[in-house]
């Protein structure tokens, strides 16, 4: 069995909050530990993610290896983790599938607050 993903996400922006409310849901074997950014235990338990951007995108921290992945690159560890979309982890190898989707990842992320008027990144 896979070790638990520690996911930090942006608690203020409303399309990540709906993202991980959703995961929550699938995540029947609790191997998902999902945290705001800014919960001031986050650094306590992944000290691996200090000074990286973490209000630019999601970011990932397995709890067994230590590794640490952000945007699109945690689609993969995270289909490992859930019943029912463990069939999507393999397609997230296919060559040059993971560079395309971290384009669309970070072009959504850029402009998630154009919505709620709230500047990115603040």
């Amino acid at each position: 069995m896979a070790a638990p993903l520690l996911l930090a996400y942006d608690s203020a922006c409303t399309l990540c909050c709906r993202m991980v409310l959703w995961l929550a849901r699938q995540d029947r074997q609790g191997l998902l530990v999902i945290l705001p950014l800014r919960d001031p235990n986050l650094l306590e338990l992944a000290p691996e993610l200090a000074g990286k951007p973490l209000e630019k995108e999601i970011h990932g921290l397995d709890l067994g290896s230590r590794e640490v992945r952000a945007g699109a690159d945690l689609l993969g560890p995270i289909a490992r983790r859930l019943p029912g979309w463990r069939w999507l982890a393999p397609l997230c190898g296919i060559p040059g599938l993971p560079r395309l989707l971290n384009r669309i990842y970070l072009w959504v992320a850029a402009r998630r607050f154009r919505r709620t008027g709230r500047p990115p990144f603040a």
